[in-house]
């Protein structure tokens, strides 16, 4: 039993310590684009390339969350976010997540490699 619980209690930390937080911003501005092939979806998300890690873009997807609402996004190319933890979405992945149709910027969003 305790090595069921300490399997469960490393599996949540290696879950937390892999989450970013940051702005998700509307629009693929500033983005070294992956040019996906179309069949990937309307779910697309550009992230810094220092976070990029082994991801492999136009394949691998990340997961968002934001005041409840959480959706999945494509990895398809790399926002220059400096060294912030911040996002470009896809129209689409932002309204998934956005209170209101006006909001061009949502913070803070969670987000991680599924």
């Amino acid at each position: 039993m305790f090595f069921k619980r300490s399997l469960l209690a490393l599996a949540l930390i290696v879950a937390v310590a892999n989450a970013f937080n940051g702005t998700a911003n509307l629009g693929f501005y500033d983005v070294n684009n992956c040019f996906c092939p179309p069949f990937n979806g309307p779910f697309a998300i550009a992230i810094p390339s220092t976070l990029a890690r082994s991801a492999t873009c136009c394949n691998d997807q990340i997961t968002l969350s934001y005041l409840g609402q959480t959706t999945t996004a494509v990895f398809s190319g790399f926002y220059d976010a400096g060294e912030a933890e911040d996002i470009a979405l896809s129209p689409n992945a932002f309204a998934a997540l956005a209170s209101f149709p006006w909001e061009t910027a949502l913070t803070p969003v969670s987000w991680s490699f599924l």
